[in-house]
């Protein structure tokens, strides 16, 4: 999780302050995203029992490592920086917020992220103004993804005129058919959930209806037809 958090810090800092970044950030040292560390010595010195005078000099890294996020040592100048007010992740561990930054500070800085996709600001502030032909207009497949989910689907194939190609009741949906730019044709089950909204599900291109599509998203095989009448999404 860790590790997210620091490339992603890493590349903004960098590509914002630093010619070349690798250059700037080749010189940062001791900081929170050591605590791993700092908790391996810690566990010696406060659990086993370690006593060694170089432990002195671990204090001022344990210090460090508690109060501050980035830092630079540089000759005559250390560099400090302020750890994040928030970090926000899906279930997944990846850096995700729909209504906010998904990294911020309290100076106001922060980083915008959709399932562990750095993202525009106003992609998440303000969804209305991401069209379907900007979201499928990405170049990058991982940020077209992370577009289209926050659009959504159900609003995408509206917008691109998706082709119906099998109807069931409301509650199992309706198969439809769309051709989506350097993906070609992709079939989507469009369902009314029992809150009364709808919902475009991506489904395998080899389903055939809407109630094999229902079926497939409980990982059931669609040609036990026992199961039919028990399946609702």
């Amino acid at each position: 999780m860790v590790s997210q958090v620091v490339s992603q810090v890493v590349s903004q800092v960098g590509s914002q302050n630093f010619k070349p970044a690798a250059e700037g950030l080749a010189n940062y040292g001791i900081n929170s995203l050591w605590c791993s560390w700092g908790a391996y010595v810690s566990f010696f010195r406060d659990v086993c029992g370690w006593e060694d005078p170089i432990l002195e000099k671990f204090e001022i890294d344990e210090a460090l490592m508690q109060s501050v996020g980035w830092t630079w040592w540089h000759q005559n100048v250390l560099a400090l920086s302020d750890r994040p007010s928030s970090i926000k992740r899906d279930d997944q561990g990846r850096l995700h917020c729909e209504n906010g930054p998904a990294i911020s500070y309290r100076d106001g800085w922060a980083l915008w992220f959709w399932h562990g996709v750095s993202v525009p600001q106003e992609w998440i502030l303000d969804k209305s103004s991401l069209t379907a032909k900007d979201a499928l207009g990405q170049e990058n497949t991982e940020k077209r993804r992370a577009a289209c989910e926050i659009v959504g689907w159900a609003r995408i194939l509206k917008d691109l005129k998706a082709k119906t190609i099998n109807v069931d009741s409301p509650q199992i949906g309706t198969l439809v058919e769309v051709d989506l730019p350097d993906s070609g044709k992709e079939k989507f089950l469009r369902v009314m959930c029992g809150t009364g909204r709808e919902f475009a599900i991506p489904v395998p291109k080899d389903v055939k209806t809407a109630m094999q599509a229902n079926l497939w998203t409980y990982g059931i095989d669609g040609s036990d037809k026992s199961l039919l009448p028990e399946v609702r999404t």
